[in-house]
């Protein structure tokens, strides 16, 4: 039961059943979903951002880490 995979499959599959037995369920619930999915937007562009500045930053000097780390590491970016 604390298997996040056979959790998440059993959601899906609950999901499923509520949205073929109760459609309106499904409607009443939109507005929490659209709220939710803004949420994680909202998060997703300061994470991308700290990781990168905070990758930049433990690489240390460029002059002894070299120039073709920081070419690799832009490159990848």
């Amino acid at each position: 039961m604390k298997n996040l995979t056979f959790q998440v499959i059993a959601a899906v599959i609950i999901g499923i059943i509520v949205g073929m037995v109760w459609p309106n369920v499904g409607k009443e619930m939109k507005p929490l979903g659209d709220t939710f999915i803004n949420a994680v937007k909202m998060v997703i562009a300061p994470i991308i951002f700290l990781t990168i500045v905070l990758g930049i930053a433990k690489m240390g000097d460029i002059k002894k880490k070299g120039w073709k780390s920081w070419g690799k590491s832009i490159y990848l970016f």
